[in-house]
């Protein structure tokens, strides 16, 4: 027969080491999940810097191909932050194609821009590209990215 003594014995888990190692685990997922929505925030940034270097560097390939007409200053661009649609002459389209590529690729929103701005005397162009950044993790509401372009 057994005695009281040896059904004292602790046999499995108890519901408060269950409830305590679920808890330590729930601290832990937590701490994934919020890995990855900053990991999401910085990945998106990423993404619109990148596009911001393409576009810098496709308004300034777009300057190299007419250089001839680059050296009058016919592709300097007033910052603007709204789609123009202008037909006509070479510059005017490569601008306005540049633009749109610009709002389609950093967002359609007020904060989407871009300038090209031309000195005569050093025959330079800097090409300018602002966008808001803010969602990222310590990124600034107006980042900005330029270029220069020399002839």
């Amino acid at each position: 027969m057994k005695t009281v003594q040896q059904f004292s014995r602790q046999r499995g888990i108890t519901l408060l080491e269950t409830m305590i190692a679920v808890m330590i685990l729930a601290i832990g997922l937590l701490g994934v999940a919020g890995l990855q929505t900053t990991n999401l925030k910085n990945s998106q940034s990423a993404h619109l810097r990148t596009m911001a270097v393409m576009l810098t560097g496709s308004m300034a390939e777009r300057i190299r191909a007419n250089a001839d007409l680059a050296r009058t200053g016919a592709f300097a661009l007033s910052e603007t932050c709204e789609a123009i649609n202008t037909t006509g002459s070479i510059q005017n389209v490569e601008r306005s194609q540049w633009i749109n590529e610009l709002k389609l690729a950093l967002g359609a929103v007020s904060t989407s821009c871009g300038g090209v701005y031309y000195d005569s005397g050093t025959r330079t162009y800097t090409i300018i590209v602002s966008w808001d950044d803010s969602r990222a993790a310590g990124g600034l509401s107006e980042m900005t990215l330029s270029q220069q372009v020399r002839l």
